[in-house]
């Protein structure tokens, strides 16, 4: 920062003023402490031009036509309220050993692996275990066919007896499924 004295000195030597430095500084000081005044525009300016703009997009949606309302629509019915449970169907009531006819369900396949039809016989009592049997048939014959036979168990008791697994015919896979319900009675004496 430059020394009060060293300026005075350069306004003495440099400046053709007859006065004295402080009242050259003074001179030069009120001067330099003035600011440009700014135009401020007036408050209700800005005010009155937000008014315009809303006024301006209100009088815009009147004029634009609306679209009409939509009709009221009942609510569509939940589909499962016109689905009816299928009963069950009753049991089949065969002998012990007595031979049966499962009707298969075939279908087209997703590709994958042939998995050998299989028959599982679920008996319908607490805590048993199903018997399964690995198939020997072959898929085009029960393909052609459009059922299998099978032996019902020689105990009695309410029995599930499930066929299913995949075949293939002339490279071609199909899923197939049988399901039956049966009742073994007891042999009367």
């Amino acid at each position: 920062m430059i020394p009060d004295e060293r300026i005075s000195e350069a306004l003495r030597t440099n400046s053709q003023w007859q006065g004295s430095p402080d009242a050259l500084w003074a001179k030069v000081s009120e001067q330099l402490r003035r600011e440009p005044r700014r135009s401020r525009q007036p408050l209700w300016l800005g005010t009155a031009a937000a008014a315009v703009l809303i006024l301006a997009l209100f009088a815009q949606s009147l004029w634009k036509p609306q679209p009409p309302p939509l009709p009221d629509v009942e609510e569509p019915v939940p589909l499962r309220m016109f689905s009816v449970p299928v009963p069950l169907p009753e049991p089949q009531i065969v002998q012990g050993g007595a031979e049966l006819k499962l009707v298969l369900t075939m279908e087209p396949g997703a590709a994958g692996e042939e998995e050998g039809p299989i028959l599982e016989i679920w008996p319908e009592k607490e805590g048993a275990s199903p018997a399964i049997l690995e198939l020997t048939a072959r898929g085009a014959q029960l393909l052609q066919d459009g059922y299998l036979m099978v032996r019902a168990p020689e105990e009695p008791g309410s029995y599930l007896m499930v066929v299913r697994g995949t075949v293939r015919d002339r490279d071609q896979l199909y899923s197939i499924y049988a399901e039956e319900r049966i009742t073994v009675e007891a042999e009367k004496e």
